[in-house]
C-alpha cells in the first residue's frame, strides 16, 4: 500500500515501509536504531534522502519509475517546502499500530446512509 503525494503538479505514489527504511539506512549509513532518533535531529540532507527513498519505493509498488535524484528533491523542496511536511506526515502514520488504536493502512469507513 502506498500514498500519492503531489510533486510538481503530478501524484506520485509514497511509501514509508521497510525496504524505504532499508534504503534509506542504506544511503545514510544509519542504524535502524539511530533512525528512532532521527525525528529530533533530521537535517536537510537526511530529509530529501528521506523523501526519495519513500517515492522510489512508492514507485516501486505501484510498478512505476522513479527518475527523481536527491538534487531534485532539493530543488522540489525549494518550489514548496511544504511537500516535505506532507512526506513526514506519511512517515509518521506508516508507524500507526493497532495498539495506537490506529492500525496501519487503515481508513475511516463512511456510514451507512438509513
Amino acid at each position: 500500500m502506498y500514498e500519492l503525494i503531489e510533486i510538481e503538479g503530478k501524484q506520485l505514489p509514497i511509501r514509508f515501509g521497510m525496504n524505504a527504511l532499508r534504503l534509506f539506512c542504506k544511503e545514510t549509513k544509519t542504524s535502524l536504531n539511530e533512525f528512532a532518533s532521527l525525528a529530533n535531529d533530521l537535517d536537510l540532507d537526511k530529509a530529501c534522502i528521506l523523501i526519495l527513498c519513500g517515492l522510489k519505493d512508492g514507485a516501486r509498488k505501484a510498478g512505476k519509475e522513479c527518475s527523481y535524484k536527491v538534487d531534485d528533491i532539493a530543488d522540489i523542496l525549494d518550489d514548496d517546502f511544504g511537500i516535505l511536511e506532507t512526506a513526514m506526515g506519511y512517515l509518521r502514520n506508516s508507524f500507526d499500530t493497532p495498539a495506537s488504536g490506529n492500525s496501519k493502512g487503515s481508513k475511516p469507513v463512511p456510514k451507512k446512509k438509513k
